[in-house]
């Protein structure tokens, strides 16, 4: 089994060290505001820290969608942007800096450093939050106006009962964002919540040359890592020690981390599609799946490598290799703009069930029959995410990067027991 990330339909250079300029986090933002129309305030609220255990917080991971407009990889911000305004068309809230703070985890970004990565002008401290809505919302003044109303533009559309709030429904975590909009329907019931998910879903699914750059480099960093495991796995005795190298790997070549939980599977461990325990023992005789991905300033990779520990197939593994490397390869020539992704899928069933009937593992090419082997959609939208957003029903564009990751899982146990086994004749069934 061989799984690769697939970039289709574009040429880009590699460029290592490259970075999303301002410039496009700006465009971004515009491109945004334009869509949401004139009497709209949107709302983004930034990730939070999660604690793993009493005092002790994982790693911070910004929300996709912050970071997407802004480049802020710090917890404790809001962005509102408010398209018709003039002066205050965008502000972006930020914790202060906080010496003591900084003594326990570091740097925090300034005003001004943040203004640099992202273009917004107007940075302001978390705390005038509420300030600055209740002023936009009442007609009140706000920052260096004493007297005059602040957000003229919007407090008007509020005042005629065509205010709309835009806010990330339906995605990610947003303890803060519900706590707001309880609180919004409470004291402003005419204003009109609306969703900009499925906006935000349309312009991240293509990619920009600047993101092509950045993933190019994860996917770079991750297939590096992907060597280091196989040479590895010559000698390694137990699943962890190929893991270990693999991400070792990733660091030294400068991701931040693995893009999502390793999967490091010998043997029948590799039948578990997301088997993440990663500390078994390795049989000689046995083949090494390793799906692994390496994150690059918040862009994910994700590779699969399938291959044998001793370094050489049995006849049996080298058959089922082969099978899904033919159906990866009809996959990929399916590819192309304009197709549907359930056309490619339809594409890579039919030559899935090809190759399991001349395995001997269908007794027919039956979709059925190959979704007992072969579980799940051949691929996914890739980016922000390594699950990244998606509308299945867009039809494949130029600058879509998606996985092309066909495989065979022969879990004996799980077919004996399905209803789509049971339900074969006893010939089929042998």
């Amino acid at each position: 089994m061989m799984r690769i990330v697939a970039l289709l339909f574009f040429s880009a250079q590699t460029l290592f060290g490259a970075a999303i300029p301002a410039s496009e986090y700006q465009a971004r933002r515009a491109r945004l505001a334009k869509e949401i129309g004139p009497n709209a305030m949107l709302i983004v609220f930034s990730g939070k820290l999660k604690a793993r255990d009493m005092d002790i917080e994982y790693p911070f991971r910004q929300g996709d969608t912050m970071l997407y407009l802004t480049g802020m990889d710090q917890p404790d911000a809001t962005l509102v942007m408010i398209a018709g305004e003039t002066d205050l068309r965008e502000v972006l809230f930020v914790r202060d800096i906080n010496p003591r703070q900084e003594m326990w985890t570091g740097h925090i970004a300034t005003h001004d450093e943040i203004t640099a990565r992202s273009e917004i002008a107007r940075v302001e401290s978390a705390g005038r939050f509420r300030v600055f809505i209740n002023a936009a919302f009442g007609g009140g003044p706000w920052g260096d106006s004493t007297y005059a109303r602040a957000m003229p533009s919007f407090y008007n559309t509020v005042r005629s009962g065509n205010a709309e709030v835009w806010l990330l429904l339906g995605t990610e975590e947003q303890t803060a964002q519900q706590a707001f909009v309880d609180e919004l329907r409470v004291t402003h019931p005419d204003v009109r919540l609306r969703n900009a998910t499925p906006i935000l879903i349309a312009m991240r699914e293509v990619k920009s040359p600047a993101e092509i750059a950045l993933m190019q480099r994860a996917i770079d960093i991750s297939l590096a890592g992907q060597k280091a495991g196989m040479k590895r796995a010559k000698t390694a005795t137990n699943e962890r020690d190929v893991q270990s190298v693999i991400e070792s790997a990733f660091g030294e070549m400068g991701a931040c981390c693995p893009a999502y939980p390793s999967i490091v599977a010998a043997g029948a461990n590799a039948t578990t599609l997301h088997y993440d325990v990663n500390d078994a023992p390795i049989d000689r005789n046995s083949l090494m799946l390793t799906d692994v991905g390496a994150e690059v300033e918040g862009y994910a990779a994700d590779t699969t490598r399938t291959y044998p520990v001793s370094g050489k197939f049995s006849a049996d593994q080298h058959a089922i290799y082969d099978a899904v490397y033919a159906a990866q390869e009809a996959t990929l020539a399916t590819m192309r703009p304009g197709t549907l992704w359930v056309d490619v899928d339809r594409k890579t069933v039919d030559a899935m069930g090809k190759e399991l009937v001349k395995l001997g593992l269908a007794s027919k090419n039956d979709p059925k029959q190959v979704r007992m082997y072969l579980p799940y959609l051949v691929g996914h939208h890739i980016g922000l995410a390594v699950h990244d957003v998606w509308d299945r029903g867009r039809p494949l564009e130029a600058g879509m990067i998606l996985t092309d990751e066909p495989g065979i899982y022969v879990r004996r146990d799980d077919i004996l027991k399905s209803e789509t086994y049971r339900a074969l004749s006893k010939d089929e069934q042998a």
